[in-house]
């Protein structure tokens, strides 16, 4: 089965594939997420994660972006599934972001700290979540880790990867 593709093309438009990978990171009943934006304009939620550099794995790309992102350093631990979501982003540059959602257990702070300025960690309940996230894509793959929180350790009942 082909994975979700979200958002529909416009006339005329190109839409590059951008690898990407996103992680899900649970601490009590709250997950992981980024604000993003400036608070006094305009700010959105996303996962935590982004692009893939030439020559990385997703699990690379993950751990790197999540850092960057929200200061705290994780390991994938479960595959949660793929998806892809055609958006305007980087001062619109449109794309279709082919994401690779993970679960991922919280290791530490990142020694780095938070290194993107617009993004603030924020912590939510799943619902808050599926319901504020500005893609489709990101919300879709809450949903899809929710269902899988029935497997061992609470991760993913699929395959890992």
């Amino acid at each position: 089965m082909a994975p979700p593709q979200f958002g529909l093309p416009e006339d005329g438009r190109a839409w590059p594939d951008r690898p990407s990978a996103f992680g899900l990171a649970l601490r009590g009943r709250r997950l992981a997420l980024v604000e993003i934006g400036d608070p006094a304009e305009q700010t959105w939620l996303a996962l935590p994660g982004g692009g893939l550099e030439p020559g990385d794995a997703a699990e690379i790309a993950l751990v790197r972006e999540f850092a960057e992102e929200t200061g705290l350093v994780v390991r994938p631990t479960g595959l949660v599934g793929d998806s892809a979501d055609r958006v305007i982003i980087n001062a619109g540059r449109a794309f279709n972001v082919r994401g690779r959602f993970f679960a991922v257990d919280i290791l530490g702070p990142s020694p780095g700290g938070v290194t993107e300025p617009d993004h603030r960690l924020v912590w939510k309940t799943p619902l808050e979540a599926i319901r504020g996230l500005h893609r489709p894509s990101h919300a879709w793959a809450v949903v899809e880790w929710l269902r899988g929180l029935q497997g061992a350790g609470g991760h993913s009942r699929r395959a890992r990867g």
